[in-house]
C-alpha cells in the first residue's frame, strides 16, 4: 500500500461525511443546472414540434365569398406549387345546444374534406381524429375538456336555428334549413391559446353542408413555403376576378408570436441555468478548497518523514474521488427528477410530450464537469496549498475607508472590515463573493419583478395593444344601416364613436392588403400610433407592423392604392388596429374612409365587414348603455364587447417564470451571503477572541456581524436596484417592440421597495444564528487553542 493511500485513508476515516456532503451538493447544483438547460432546449423546440406534428399548411386562402365554388377551388389546387389544399366551411350560424356554456351561439369551422381534419385539430393528447364517414364524432380541445367537462365519450349537440342574421349571398342554393345533431367526443387535441375550439367530421359536412350558409375557404400548401404567398396570392386573384385575402397561417395561428415568446422563455431558463452554475459553484468549490486545504494540516509531519511534493499532491486529491463520484450520480438523478417541471409559460402549451425525460447529451456535459471541475478544484486547491507562501499585507478595505471618518461605533467599524476585507490564509473570508451574490441577487430579483410589471401593464392596459373602444357592433357582410350611426351619433353615453370599414383585400402595389377605411361618428376615437401619425388627408396611409414589414415599407414611402384607377398615398405611420375574422391587431392597412373610396370605389358585400367602435362617457352606466346599443344593432348586427388579443391576453402564462426565476436568485444570493457569515465567524475567530479580550463586549461582537451582514446587502441594494430596473425594462421593450405592444417603461415600485427592505431584514436574518455563535466565543479558549 503506497504512502499517499496511507495518507488518503486516514483522511476519509476522518472526515469521509464531508467529502460526501460534497459531492451531493455539486451533484444537486449541477444536476439543477443540466435540468435548466435541459428544459431550455425543450422550449426552444416546442413551438417547432408542435408545428411539425400539426402538419400546418403554408397559407389560409380566406376568399369568403360564394362565388369561391367547387370550380373555382380546383383551379386553385392546379396551380404551379400548390402541394395540397384542405377546404373548411365557416359555421356563421352555427349554435350549440348542448353543453350550454358554449353557446347560445359558437362559430366554428367544419371540414369539408377528410384530410382537412388533422390539419384543423392539431396534435391530439387523447382520443382518435373522428370517422370521416360518420356525421355524428367530434374532437374537442383541452380548454373545452377542462372548462365545460368534455371528456372522451361525451356528448355534445350542435346545430343552425338562427338563419334570419345569416346575408342572402351565403345560403346554399337549395336553402338552408335547421338542424340538430348529437355528437360523441372521440379525441381531445392539443390546446395553445385560451379559447375553447372544437371540430367535428368531414362526415358531418357531407351530410349537413348542402343545408349550410356555403362560406368555404382552403388552407393551402405551397413549395416554398411563405415566400410563395405573394405569387399564389395574385394567380388567385386572376382565379376570382378581384384581390383575395391570402394570410400566411404562422401569422394567422400566432406562430411567429408564440415562437418570440418561447424564445424569450429559453433565454431566461438558460440564465437560471448559468446563475445557478456559478452561484452554486463558487459555494461548493469555497468549500472544497477548505476540505482540501483541512487535509494539508499533517502535510509539515509528513514532510518531515521525507513525503515529497508530487506524493503530498496525490495524497490531497485521492479523497476527492468520491466527492466526484457522488457527484456524477447526483447530477443525472437530481436533472432527471427535476426534468418534469420544464417547460415553464407559454412552451408548456405547446410541449408534446410533458413529463420526466432524461436529455442524455445535457446529462453527459453535466457529469463531464462535475469530474472535470471538481478535480481541477481539488488539484488547484492541493497545488496551492502545497506551495503557497506566508501571507502579505493588505490595505483597508473600501468599506473601511469610506466608514472610518463616519462614525466612531466600534461595531459599525468590525463590521465593516469583516464586510470588506477578505483576508488570506487561514483567516481568508469570501466576502467578495458575498457582495457580488448579493448584487446578483438583487439584479435578478429587481429584474424579475420589473419585467413582470410589464406584462401585468400590457395585459390589464387594453391600449397597450391598440384596443382604445369599449364596445362596438359589427356586420359580417354589408354596412352597418345608417340609422344606426345616426343614432349612435346621438347617443349622449358614447363619448366618442368611430365607423371603421375593413376590406378584406385592397391592392397596394399589386399586393392584396386587408384595409380599414375609417370615419368619425362622435367624439375623437384614435387608433394607437406607435410611429408617425395618424392619416388625416385622402392621400395618407397608416399601416400595422406586421402588415409594414411584409410588404417593405418605411414611413415617408409612397404607394399606389387601388387597381389601375387607384390614387398614390404616403405612408405617414405605424399603427395598431382592430382584430378581424381574418387578421390580428398587428395588421391591415389604415386610411381615412373618403380616401379609400377614392382609391377603390365603394365596396359592398362580402369583400368588407363594417363597424361601429364606441368608447362610453366617463360615469354613465355601462350596463344600460350597453343594452341600449344592443337594441340599436337589432338582428342584423352582432356585438363586439372590448376584449384583449388572444396573443396579448396569453402573456399572463408568462407571469410564473419571472416569479420563479426572482425566487431562484433570491436564494443565491441568500446562500451566499450565509456562507460568507458562517465562515467569517469560523475563520475570525481569533481576531474575534483578541477584541474580546480588549474589551468588547458579547453585544458588540454580535452587532459587527450584524453590520457585516448588513453592509453587504446595503452594497447590493444600492447597486442592485438600478441595474435590476435596466434589466428589466431593457428585457420587456425587447419583447414588447416584437410583440408589438405600446411600450411603457415598467417600474414595480412597491417590488423594489419591498424588495430593499427585505434584503436588509434577511440579511440581519441570516446573520442571526452567526451572531450568537461569535457573542459565545471565550477569549481565553480561543487564543490558547491559536
Amino acid at each position: 500500500m503506497s504512502a499517499a493511500w496511507i495518507w488518503a485513508r486516514a483522511e476519509l476515516r476522518a472526515r469521509w461525511r464531508a467529502w460526501v456532503l460534497l459531492g451531493l451538493l455539486a451533484g444537486a447544483t449541477v444536476g439543477v443546472a443540466a435540468a435548466g438547460w435541459a428544459g431550455a432546449r425543450r422550449t426552444a423546440n416546442a413551438v417547432p414540434n408542435y408545428v411539425a406534428a400539426s402538419h400546418l399548411p403554408t397559407a389560409a386562402l380566406l376568399a369568403n365569398d360564394p362565388a369561391f365554388g367547387p370550380e373555382q377551388r380546383r383551379a386553385v389546387n392546379r396551380l404551379p406549387g400548390v402541394t395540397k389544399a384542405y377546404p373548411f366551411m365557416v359555421g356563421v350560424a352555427t349554435e350549440v345546444f348542448q353543453p350550454r356554456k358554449l353557446g347560445p351561439v359558437s362559430a366554428s369551422l367544419f371540414p369539408v374534406a377528410a384530410a382537412s381534419t388533422p390539419v384543423m385539430t392539431g396534435p391530439l393528447v387523447a382520443g382518435r381524429l373522428p370517422d370521416p364517414s360518420r356525421a355524428d364524432e367530434i374532437v374537442v380541445d383541452e380548454n373545452a375538456r377542462d372548462r365545460f367537462h368534455l371528456d372522451l365519450g361525451a356528448p355534445m349537440v350542435i346545430g343552425q336555428s338562427n338563419l334570419g342574421q345569416v346575408p342572402p349571398q351565403f345560403d346554399p342554393p337549395g336553402g338552408a334549413e335547421p338542424f340538430r345533431q348529437k355528437l360523441r367526443v372521440v379525441g381531445i387535441s392539443k390546446s395553445v391559446s385560451s379559447d375553447p375550439a372544437w371540430i367535428p367530421s368531414s362526415g358531418f359536412y357531407a351530410k349537413y353542408g348542402p343545408h349550410m350558409p356555403q362560406i368555404v375557404n382552403e388552407f393551402i400548401g405551397l413549395r416554398g413555403g411563405a415566400k410563395a404567398i405573394p405569387a399564389f396570392t395574385t394567380r388567385v386573384g386572376r382565379i376570382l376576378g378581384h384581390p383575395v385575402n391570402v394570410e400566411d397561417v404562422a401569422d394567422l395561428f400566432g406562430i411567429r408570436k408564440a415562437k418570440n415568446v418561447t424564445d424569450l422563455e429559453r433565454d431566461g431558463l438558460l440564465l437560471f441555468a448559468v446563475a445557478a452554475l456559478i452561484g452554486g459553484g463558487v459555494l461548493v468549490g469555497q468549500a472544497l478548497v477548505r476540505t482540501v486545504s483541512a487535509s494539508a494540516a499533517d502535510l509539515p509531519t509528513w514532510r518531515a518523514i521525507g513525503a515529497d511534493r508530487r506524493l503530498a499532491m496525490r495524497a490531497l486529491v485521492l479523497p476527492s474521488i468520491i466527492t466526484v463520484v457522488v457527484g456524477a450520480f447526483t447530477t443525472v438523478v437530481v436533472a432527471i427528477a427535476l426534468s418534469s417541471r420544464f417547460p415553464l409559460g407559454s412552451a408548456r402549451d405547446y410541449d408534446l410530450d410533458l413529463g420526466t425525460h432524461a436529455d442524455w447529451f445535457v446529462l453527459g456535459v453535466g457529469v463531464v464537469a462535475v469530474l472535470v471541475g471538481l478535480l481541477a478544484i481539488a488539484v488547484g486547491a492541493a497545488w496551492w496549498r502545497i506551495n503557497r507562501r506566508g501571507p502579505r499585507d493588505d490595505r483597508p478595505s473600501v468599506l473601511d475607508r469610506v466608514l472610518a471618518p463616519m462614525s466612531r461605533a466600534p461595531a459599525l467599524m468590525i463590521g465593516a472590515r469583516l464586510a470588506g476585507e477578505p483576508g488570506r490564509g487561514r483567516r481568508a473570508v469570501p466576502v467578495r463573493s458575498a457582495v457580488v451574490g448579493a448584487v446578483a441577487g438583487i439584479i435578478g430579483v429587481v429584474g424579475c419583478f420589473t419585467f413582470r410589471a410589464g406584462i401585468e401593464d400590457a395585459v390589464t392596459q387594453p391600449r397597450r395593444s391598440g384596443v382604445v373602444w369599449n364596445f362596438g357592433l359589427g356586420a359580417g357582410g354589408g354596412l352597418v344601416p345608417a340609422k344606426t350611426v345616426d343614432a349612435v351619433a346621438r347617443d349622449r353615453s358614447i363619448g366618442a364613436a368611430i365607423r371603421a370599414t375593413w376590406h378584406r383585400a385592397v391592392p397596394v402595389d399589386g399586393h392584396p392588403v386587408p384595409m380599414f377605411g375609417t370615419s368619425t361618428v362622435r367624439g375623437d376615437l384614435r387608433f394607437v400610433v406607435l410611429r408617425g401619425r395618424r392619416p388625416h388627408a385622402t392621400d395618407e396611409i397608416a399601416f400595422a407592423p406586421t402588415t409594414m414589414h411584409e410588404q417593405h415599407l418605411s414611413l415617408g414611402d409612397r404607394v399606389r392604392v387601388g387597381g389601375a384607377d387607384g390614387t398614390t398615398v404616403r405612408v405617414v405611420g405605424e399603427v395598431l388596429l382592430p382584430a378581424t375574422s381574418h387578421t390580428d391587431y398587428d395588421q391591415s392597412g389604415w386610411m381615412t374612409a373618403r380616401g379609400l373610396r377614392q382609391a377603390i370605389g365603394r365596396s359592398t358585400g362580402s369583400d368588407s365587414e363594417d363597424y361601429l367602435l364606441v368608447r362610453w362617457r366617463p360615469g354613465v352606466d355601462v350596463a344600460a348603455a350597453t343594452r341600449r346599443l344592443v337594441r340599436l344593432g337589432g338582428d342584423d348586427l352582432y356585438s363586439m364587447p372590448a376584449t384583449l388579443p388572444t396573443v396579448v391576453a396569453d402573456l399572463r402564462r408568462m407571469e410564473g417564470l419571472p416569479l420563479a426565476l426572482a425566487g431562484f436568485f433570491a436564494l443565491l444570493a441568500c446562500a451566499t451571503v450565509a456562507h460568507a457569515l458562517v465562515t467569517t465567524v469560523r475563520r475570525r475567530r481569533h481576531d474575534l477572541a483578541v477584541l474580546r479580550s480588549i474589551g468588547f463586549t458579547r453585544r458588540q461582537t454580535r452587532r459587527a456581524i450584524a453590520w457585516q451582514a448588513t453592509l453587504i446587502a446595503a452594497v447590493g441594494v444600492v447597486v442592485g436596484v438600478p441595474l435590476g430596473i435596466a434589466a428589466g425594462r431593457l428585457t420587456w421593450r425587447w419583447l414588447a417592440d416584437d410583440y408589438p405592444i405600446v411600450y411603457v417603461p415598467p417600474f414595480a415600485l412597491l417590488a423594489v421597495l419591498i424588495v430593499a427592505s427585505v434584503a436588509i431584514l434577511l440579511a440581519n436574518a441570516l446573520a442571526a444564528g452567526p451572531a450568537r455563535v461569535a457573542g459565545r466565543i471565550r477569549p481565553a479558549e480561543a487564543l490558547r487553542v491559536e
